[in-house]
């Protein structure tokens, strides 16, 4: 009889896979049922492979491209696209920087005063320096910090800073020229269109939203939207005071926020409306405030000093500001502020004599090394090998600043209109 028990366990415990229940849609019949063979715990259960079941991450959506995905400048600097931009902004700047910040000098171009004023970051990787008091333009290469002197020569104080076009053409803002001119870089062949004031018109300016150049009003009388495609401008509202701006910043909701020099208030540039409104105030409209801004990761725009005792904080959302740090008390202390990879801001220096490092999420201000002063620098860029070029202007040389980032800004932000401009 014991030879047959075996057999018996057998024939029953295969019979808990092999034979039906009466009711096999109970759920407790589904459910050992379920687990018996899904389990491996019985491999007479199946025949066939079944599928494992699935990790909760196989469902989850790809995520949507980040700002590095855009595939032209004017996509990038929609106000929609803020988010995306500002996340990558917020990741470069979160791997920090590798050490303090250190500037050297480079390249002598000959004993020329007033030399440049302002560079734009080309397509090619390459650093235009805009000629003003010198007759050429200058190429850097910032991979081996070399210059080659390109395109035709121009007159004296032609041009005050530039921007770059939506198709990669450089458009040339006027100081003391009567017309606008485009640059095409794959020819350095220039072309002169529409009209300026002259007379030291405009300083720096921007590309909007629109795909139109806004000029920052210095002596001009009223503001200026320009058309580089139809190579057309008019001109809209009225400027309160002679020189009024040095520079000017696109915003994240697709505004451009003048920065004053002899201006008593700021200027908010709405490009769909083409109006101009003001805010902030102050009680005496003396010369030099600041000269150029940059806009940083967490939205707001930072000015640099020219005269002024304060740098300043400009919330877009307002609109308003508010001054922090102390500046070094020279006068015109600065030309130009850059953003770096990581998160911070630095200033050109032109009289000061040491260099400035802004930390927006601080609002604290650091100084270092050694400038030269004479109006050494006016306008810089960032390139993408994560440095900063600053143009000379009574130098003779260029500089390079390191922040010593970490990280690193794609190209397309780098070109676009938030950061390329003087």
């Amino acid at each position: 009889m014991h030879r047959f028990l075996p057999l018996f366990f057998g024939i029953c415990c295969l019979g808990a896979c092999r034979i039906a229940p009466l009711d096999p849609t109970t759920n407790s019949i589904l459910n050992l049922w379920i687990y018996t063979c899904r389990s491996g715990i019985n491999v007479g259960c199946t025949t066939g492979s079944v599928d494992p079941p699935k990790s909760p991450v196989d469902d989850t959506p790809p995520a949507p491209p980040g700002a590095c995905a855009s595939t032209s400048l004017e996509e990038v600097i929609q106000p929609n696209q803020w988010p995306k931009v500002q996340a990558e902004l917020q990741a470069q700047a979160a791997l920090g920087s590798s050490g303090p910040p250190v500037a050297n000098t480079f390249g002598a171009i000959g004993a020329i005063s007033d030399a440049y004023r302002g560079a734009v970051l080309m397509k090619n990787g390459k650093i235009l320096a805009i000629p003003y008091g010198a007759a050429n333009q200058i190429e850097l290469d910032p991979d081996t910090l070399s210059t080659t002197v390109v395109g035709t020569p121009g007159g004296l104080y032609d041009w005050s800073g530039a921007v770059l076009g939506f198709d990669g053409n450089v458009e040339f803002i006027p100081s003391f020229r009567s017309s606008f001119a485009s640059l095409d870089p794959s020819t350095y062949l220039m072309t002169n269109y529409t009209t300026a004031p002259g007379f030291n018109s405009y300083v720096g300016g921007t590309m909007a939203p629109n795909g139109k150049l806004y000029p920052m009003p210095a002596s001009a009388l009223n503001y200026k939207v320009v058309d580089p495609v139809a190579r057309t401008s008019t001109i809209f509202g009225l400027v309160p005071t002679d020189p009024s701006f040095a520079g000017g910043v696109l915003g994240p909701n697709g505004k451009i926020y003048g920065i004053p020099a002899r201006s008593s208030q700021f200027v908010e540039i709405d490009p769909d409306a083409n109006t101009a409104m003001f805010f902030g105030s102050f009680l005496i409209s003396f010369s030099g405030k600041w000269a150029g801004g940059a806009l940083a990761p967490n939205g707001k725009i930072y000015t640099m000093v020219d005269d002024y005792s304060m740098f300043a904080e400009i919330n877009p959302n307002t609109p308003s500001f508010f001054l922090f740090g102390a500046a070094p008390g020279t006068a015109n202390a600065y030309s130009g502020a850059v953003l770096a990879p990581n998160g911070k801001i630095y200033g050109i220096p032109f009289n000061a004599t040491s260099f400035v490092e802004i930390d927006p999420d601080t609002m604290t201000v650091n100084y270092f090394g050694t400038a030269p002063g004479g109006g050494a620098w006016s306008g810089g860029v960032l390139a993408p090998n994560g440095k900063i070029y600053g143009m000379p202007y009574n130098a003779n040389t260029f500089v390079e600043i390191d922040p010593k980032a970490n990280g690193k800004i794609c190209d397309v932000i780098l070109q676009s209109a938030y950061l390329n401009k003087f």
